[in-house]
């Protein structure tokens, strides 16, 4: 089995995403600029933000959003579920992942991260 790792560009001990047996596992994802600054906002923002890096990091393996068949989702309060909710069902034109959803308290006070598994095409 061959693994393959996409370092991150983020001050932190962890990759982007590695990849093995036919899938991409990507590392959970938060609201953050590339040199790993939280970036506060609004739920949809947030979700937003993280879809454009889930999706660049995605990419780097060769692989797109409607691969992705795995997402676990962390909320810093499930009052923001509705609004997570509206901000993630554009993102899957072509049908949704499976997913989880929790509650927990997130790194740097951020509301969402969100983990993903894809198969690789």
């Amino acid at each position: 089995m061959a693994l393959v790792r996409y370092p991150t560009s983020k001050p932190f001990p962890f990759s982007d995403a590695v990849a093995a047996n036919g899938f991409l596992f990507l590392s959970g994802q938060v609201s953050m600029s590339p040199d790993g600054q939280p970036l506060y906002g609004t739920i949809t923002e947030q979700v937003n933000r993280i879809m454009h890096s889930v999706s660049e990091t995605l990419a780097r393996g060769d692989a797109q959003l409607r691969d992705v068949v795995r997402a676990q989702v962390w909320l810093s309060d499930m009052a923001h579920f509705a609004e997570f909710n509206q901000a993630w069902r554009p993102w899957f034109p072509e049908g949704f992942p499976s997913r989880s959803v929790t509650t927990s308290r997130l790194a740097f006070d951020l509301d969402v991260e969100i983990e993903f598994q894809a198969v690789l095409p």
